[in-house]
């Protein structure tokens, strides 16, 4: 079959982001669901048929939708996407630990990543409720990037963060805005709440600032 629900859209191309070397991503539906094409920008690192092997593996194996390669059309830039970013070599962050703590109806979470030889961490403290622990480890992410990002010159706001689930598995998608002397940015992110929701919560978060590497390094 190769019929995607709308609703399952945006989870979609956000998984296919995810590819490696994949910059951005489109999926066309018809008016009956039916895939049309994907569009896929990538880097490159890859040929475009390696990248548009791992898109048709991606639908089939989250979304249960069966497309050929002729369907996905792959455009490079032409200069590697990441080039901006190897000049940053391990400055990319990465989660490193995290700790919650109760003390009576109020929870504090700490949560640092590192980068390089370097790690910095993030605090944050409130209610001790299932859904706002989930939002105070966000944020405690979004405390610890803040502490990161050279000389402080982003604010990170945490939009929403939910819980999905797709395909038999549960995922984390977040929504940040990241503020700054420029303007406004949203950005989203994901991961795959393998075992431990906790950290994917986390790698979520970094997942959506990640995609803005080279600006926040720069």
């Amino acid at each position: 079959m190769s019929r995607l629900g709308a609703e399952q859209l945006t989870m979609c191309e956000e998984m296919l982001r995810n590819i490696r070397d994949v910059v951005s991503a489109r999926v066309l539906l018809g008016s009956d669901g039916v895939l049309n094409e994907v569009q896929i920008l990538a880097g490159a690192e890859r040929s475009a048929t390696e990248v548009a092997a791992d898109v048709v593996a991606v639908l089939k194996k989250y979304f249960a939708v069966e497309i050929g390669p002729e369907k996905v059309i792959v455009t490079h830039l032409q200069e590697p996407v990441e080039k901006d970013l190897a000049a940053a070599g391990d400055r990319r962050p990465y989660f490193a630990g995290l700790n919650v703590s109760s003390k009576g109806n109020q929870v504090e979470v700490r949560v640092e990543i590192a980068y390089g030889n370097a790690a910095v961490s993030g605090v944050a403290v409130g209610p001790a409720s299932t859904r706002n622990r989930r939002r105070l480890i966000a944020q405690a992410t979004l405390m610890a990037l803040e502490n990161w990002s050279s000389q402080s010159r982003y604010s990170f706001i945490l939009e929403d963060l939910v819980m999905v689930p797709l395909a038999g598995k549960r995922v984390a998608l977040v929504g940040v805005s990241i503020l700054s002397s420029l303007g406004e940015d949203f950005l989203t992110g994901s991961a795959v709440v393998d075992e431990e929701e906790p950290e994917a919560i986390v790698r979520a978060v970094l997942d959506a600032i990640n995609r803005r590497l080279s600006v926040l390094t720069g």
